[in-house]
């Protein structure tokens, strides 16, 4: 009887740890398991923690410099002076503060989300200042100007171009045209991140910003003949 009661017990313990495993397995099908997932950017790095969509992270955009406001700046050598480089950045703010004041007299004054947006813009911009480019006869106003070649349109020549699927922007060093291609980002980033898209477009409400002159020799130009200082 005893050998017939241990053979009992240690059949029931073979079939109780058959009906666990069994068990076990349904459990872990009905909850798949989760892992974590870092996505890459272009240079093959993992994502930076915190990145806005459209921002480019900080191995995507080398940045020697940031204005007062935030913005970050690739000056590429073209300021030669620490004096240089400082009025540029606080040329490059008053060009934004310019864009600024236009968006929030557009936006209703009750839409918070789109007035923290606005708010936030800055941090997440990329300015890189050209270092390919020579002076042109502007094809309107004959006036001389700094220019690079246009990518959009091979054969001719931009002051300034932005990217359309992130907050980045090329500019020449005397930076004319950098406001509108700011207003052109603004509207980019406040559609693809407020809650509601916004009521106004700024592309077509924005259209004059004027340009800024600031301490650098940009002689042969002439593209600040009419600028404020």
């Amino acid at each position: 009887m005893r050998v017939a009661h241990g053979c009992f017990r240690a059949m029931l313990r073979r079939v109780l740890i058959a009906l666990f495993v069994v068990a076990m397995s349904n459990v872990l099908t009905a909850c798949p398991m989760q892992s974590t997932y870092y996505p890459q950017n272009n240079t093959g790095t993992e994502a930076e923690v915190g990145k806005r969509p459209l921002e480019l992270s900080a191995s995507e955009f080398a940045a020697d410099l940031v204005t007062p406001i935030g913005i970050r700046v690739k000056t590429n050598g073209q300021y030669k002076t620490e004096a240089s480089r400082k009025t540029a950045a606080l040329a490059i703010d008053r060009y934004w503060s310019e864009v600024r004041a236009c968006a929030v007299g557009v936006e209703p004054s009750s839409d918070n989300d789109v007035h923290d947006l606005i708010e936030e813009f800055p941090r997440h911009l990329a300015v890189e200042i050209a270092n390919n480019w020579k002076v042109v006869e502007g094809p309107t106003t004959h006036r001389r100007m700094q220019a690079f070649p246009s990518i959009a349109h091979p054969g001719s020549w931009s002051t300034a171009r932005r990217q359309e699927d992130a907050l980045y922007i090329v500019v020449v060093p005397e930076l004319n045209g950098l406001g509108q291609q700011m207003v052109n980002e603004l509207n980019l980033w406040l559609n693809k991140n407020a809650n509601v898209p916004p009521t106004a477009d700024l592309v077509s409400e924005c259209t004059s910003v004027a340009c800024v002159r600031f301490n650098y020799n940009n002689a042969p130009s002439q593209a600040w003949n009419q600028c404020v200082e």
